[in-house]
């Protein structure tokens, strides 16, 4: 869903400069509801073959593919469809054969890995402008563990509340394709916690912004929540995800507890309340995400692929 979301931030800039948007995508009815509902065309494929009559078709100028491992031969394969084929966030064998990788989340050799390329839709550049303030109580509690949360971490998360001392109101946002309502009920049944779920949600910047504080996996809902300036603590959901949560955190942004599924739970109140207690540290790691993540990088993104363009089509 971190795919998508981005992709739709940089077909937002797209679209706003009056440029011709076609996703191609291979299912799933979380997409196509998300793409219907923002008035994007689509195209569903099952196949290689069925991917590229279409893309010829199309014949898109530039082809932006935003995927995590790439093979070198579908790029490859790419390559007679557009003047240009452009990567995002892919960590495979396949992004040297692009003409430009931007990979913010996974660093790779001879990609683009500035933070200021991290592509976010629209609303939370506009959040990012707004004077934020850091309360010195944690009244409010974001729980987000990203737009699938593969594993069901969100659930484990609840079960740790009750050892707190701190009592928070905590709402806990569920992506569009999270699956593990058995487990959430159960952990939402025994929470003496004042609790809000909220599925799918449609304002999640604003959910973010009245948060005091969050527990967040460490895709782009981590920088979501630089952007507007909450500090988190980072449950990784995916494995690869734990590098990008230390780069963060060794930049003074976010307190990396590593992945989800090696995390020892029970130490999780403590460090909650650790952070809560020191408000200086939360008012820092704000300004600090703040200061990486300004909200213009699908701009900056576009910008440099129509640099990027021009330059095949005068070559």
């Amino acid at each position: 869903m971190g795919d998508l979301f981005g992709s739709v931030a940089l077909a937002d800039e797209c679209q706003r400069q009056t440029d011709e948007v076609l996703f191609v995508i291979s299912g799933g009815s979380e997409t196509v509801a998300a793409l219907i509902e923002r008035g994007y065309a689509y195209s569903v494929v099952g196949s290689l073959k069925a991917e590229l009559e279409i893309l010829q078709a199309f014949r898109p100028d530039v082809i932006v593919v935003n995927k995590l491992n790439n093979q070198p031969a579908y790029i490859q394969s790419l390559r007679s469809l557009a003047p240009l084929i452009v990567t995002i966030d892919d960590a495979g064998q396949g992004a040297i054969h692009a003409d430009l990788n931007i990979n913010v989340l996974y660093p790779a050799p001879g990609a683009i890995t500035d933070l200021q390329y991290l592509a976010l839709r629209r609303e939370f550049q506009e959040f990012h402008e707004s004077e934020r303030a850091i309360s010195s109580d944690v009244r409010e509690l974001l729980v987000t563990q990203g737009g699938s949360d593969t594993y069901g971490f969100t659930p484990r998360i609840l079960r740790t509340f009750d050892d707190m001392a701190l009592r928070p109101h905590c709402t806990v946002v569920l992506g569009p394709a999270f699956r593990h309502y058995g487990e959430l009920e159960e952990a939402v049944n025994a929470s003496t916690l004042d609790l809000t779920i909220v599925r799918n949600a449609r304002n999640i910047v604003e959910l973010m912004w009245q948060a005091d504080l969050a527990i967040t996996a460490g895709g782009l809902t981590m920088f979501e929540l630089c952007c507007v300036g909450t500090p988190s603590l980072v449950v990784c959901g995916e494995r690869f995800e734990v590098a990008t949560a230390e780069r963060l955190e060794q930049a003074g942004v976010v307190v990396n507890l590593g992945f989800g599924g090696g995390l020892d739970y029970a130490a999780l109140p403590r460090a909650v309340e650790a952070l809560a207690a020191d408000v200086e540290k939360r008012r820092r790691m704000g300004v600090r995400g703040r200061e990486l993540v300004d909200g213009r990088g699908a701009e900056r993104v576009v910008r440099l692929l129509r640099e990027r363009l021009a330059r095949v089509e005068i070559g």
